[in-house]
């Protein structure tokens, strides 16, 4: 049987930057790093860098309501018990409390199916359907954790529609929400300096609490796709990575989006505006570039790429690739933006759950 969505999914799908505000009817810009960018256009120059680096590094949910627990179960039918099991997980330093959810693998015969198109106002949607009652439960013969990583802005629940996915094809998933982001705490946005260690920190206490099996691989989304890179260098309990539509550098990316969207501000400012985010992080952007994180990465990835993206554009794939380990693949979907790229689950789904199979069943070989 093919039902709508939930509304609250509805809005989030069909918005370009998928919000998690349950009541958010507004349509935003590609999901991706950056409100900040829009409202330069209030500013005045003078102040207009500052005030976006601000925004930049700050935690998406200290202005956004985050949705509650019930958002996980939009696809649970009424009566039922939910699936998922929540946590908090502390962090730090600096000190955070991640959220995180728990879904065994079963058979929940669920299929998801989107699709993309124009409004009669010229304005972009992606619609997502659920289709009920389809068995495609898959036991796997060596169990496995499949952790994924939302985007930029956003939170666990918009990659719910993957958790079903992968916990179908026969792993253990497990949903968090990164550091400032939907309910969890922290104050900003580090773009992996410290995401990476509460990711570890995270799996260290999955494994002291057996929720963990042996064979841990991520699935990451944008911005979610090259956290789980930076991860995955620095992890080697991580086996393998699917990351859609992963920027390289997250500044060059910032910039494109405001070209993107025809923003009125110069590239000298948007400029400023990088560098004064780096400077209020400590960091360097290239240090956290997703190239300088996959030559590290000692088990293949797989790249999966829009070819109408022009965030985590394909040359951005080309030469992660290039950086990466020998049985690296990459995936491109040719019409494809980055709204769209990381639900396209009618293409993704077979491809996904295959990379997984092999890479989680069997030991790669290291890039020489």
């Amino acid at each position: 049987m093919l039902i709508g969505v939930h509304p609250w999914f509805k809005n989030q799908f069909r918005s370009s930057l998928i919000a998690c505000r349950p009541d958010n009817l507004k349509t935003y810009s590609l999901p991706f790093l950056l409100t900040a960018i829009i409202l330069l256009l209030t500013l005045t120059t003078g102040c207009v860098s500052e005030y976006a680096a601000r925004r930049i590094v700050a935690a998406p949910n200290h202005e956004r309501p985050y949705p509650n627990n019930n958002y996980l179960n939009i696809f649970v039918p009424k009566g039922t018990k939910s699936p998922f099991t929540t946590r908090i997980i502390p962090v730090g330093p600096p000190e955070a409390k991640i959220k995180i959810a728990e879904l065994p693998p079963g058979d929940y015969q669920l299929k998801f199916k989107t699709e993309t198109g124009r409004t009669r106002t010229g304005k972009r949607y992606l619609n997502m359907n659920s289709v009920t009652n389809v068995a495609s439960f898959t036991p796997v013969q060596e169990p496995a954790t499949i952790v994924i990583l939302h985007s930029y802005l956003t939170c666990k629940e918009t990659m719910t529609p993957w958790a079903y996915i992968l916990a179908e094809a026969g792993y253990r998933v497990i949903l968090l929400d990164l550091r400032g982001h939907g309910q969890s705490t922290g104050s900003q946005v580090t773009f992996g300096k410290y995401e990476t260690i509460d990711l570890a920190q995270i799996l260290d206490s999955l494994i002291a609490q057996h929720l963990c099996d042996d064979k841990v691989g991520v699935l990451g989304f944008s911005y979610g796709a090259t956290l789980a890179l930076h991860w995955a260098a620095r992890d080697p309990r991580i086996q393998t990575v699917v990351a859609i539509a992963p920027y390289n550098h997250p500044d060059e990316a910032i910039e494109r989006l405001t070209r993107e969207f025809k923003m009125p501000i110069s590239r000298k400012t948007a400029r400023k505006a990088l560098d004064l985010a780096s400077a209020k992080l400590d960091i360097n952007w290239s240090d956290w570039s997703g190239e300088k994180s996959i030559c590290q990465i000692k088990h293949p990835v797989l790249l999966i790429g829009g070819g109408k993206d022009t965030i985590s554009r394909p040359d951005d794939l080309t030469t992660l690739k290039q950086a990466a380990c020998a049985g690296t693949e990459t995936l491109q979907l040719p019409k494809a933006d980055h709204l769209a790229i990381g639900f396209w689950f009618q293409e993704l789904d077979q491809p996904v759950r295959a990379w997984f199979h092999h890479h989680l069943s069997a030991p790669c070989d290291p890039k020489p």
